[in-house]
């Protein structure tokens, strides 16, 4: 086949611009959305293969729908550009901009409340990981918060049979928790506000001592689905779990 010429080239650019022209700005909108909810890294082609879908990137549907994934939690490198896009995910409502920043706020100490309603914020739009930081962090604090954090708690069963796991929702939860170093006075304060809400209590539904039914049955820890038949004993332990990755997180002692 022989090569394109220039005017050739110039030619299909032209039927190509026309085309997209002719679709209503709605549709691009969706597409390009549809594409950032995937990967960003293919909206960014997107963006750089049509003039059209380079001007309708800039809708705020596409900054509240854009795959974040890929970004780091905590970039140690300061970019003006990078902080403005995270920034407008996030006033866009992007439930894991909103995540993310709930999850910096609380562990490094500097905004603990806003951090909090960051993830009050990815959770009601059902933002799994965020349900269950929040739905833990407020059984941990106990009071009129505990019930609240196991009805949070109890919602992810709902998505279990669209292939939703417990352990690869905690295992992704530590694996960003980790890689930032929480602020160990705001970790100290979760992790004792658990000890005395828990330390000697039963559970409700089955009546076994939510501190000491782990080691009485001898079930893995780590498997949510079988360590007991009880719901409130299963996230119970989960937020146990939840204690324990926080605990490891925390900067080390010099």
């Amino acid at each position: 086949m022989a090569p394109l010429t220039r005017s050739m080239k110039k030619k299909a650019a032209n039927s190509k611009s026309r085309i997209m022209q002719s679709l209503p700005n709605e549709l691009l909108v969706e597409v390009l959305a549809k594409v950032a909810s995937n990967s960003f890294n293919d909206l960014y082609s997107a963006k750089l293969s049509c003039k059209d879908f380079n001007k309708m990137a800039k809708e705020d549907n596409i900054f509240q729908r854009v795959d974040m994934s890929k970004f780091p939690l905590v970039s140690w490198r300061f970019d003006d550009k990078f902080s403005k896009f995270l920034k407008h995910c996030k006033r866009c409502g992007n439930e894991e901009a909103l995540y993310r920043q709930g999850l910096r706020d609380i562990f490094r100490g500097k905004r603990v409340q806003q951090g909090i309603t960051c993830l009050k914020k990815a959770a009601s739009k059902g933002h799994v990981e965020a349900t269950y930081v929040y739905g833990a962090i407020l059984v941990c604090f106990g009071g009129e918060s505990k019930q609240e954090g196991l009805e949070l708690l109890y919602s992810l069963n709902h998505y279990k049979p669209k292939g939703f796991s417990v352990r690869e929702c905690r295992e992704r939860v530590k694996g960003l928790v980790r890689n930032m170093w929480a602020d160990r006075k705001v970790v100290g304060k979760i992790v004792q506000a658990r000890h005395e809400t828990a330390i000697a209590k039963t559970c409700s539904d089955c009546g076994n001592r939510q501190e000491i039914f782990t080691v009485e049955r001898g079930w893995d820890p780590l498997d949510h689905e079988n360590f007991s038949s009880c719901n409130t004993c299963r996230w119970h332990q989960e937020v146990n779990i939840f204690r324990d990755i926080l605990n490891d997180s925390c900067t080390p002692l010099y």
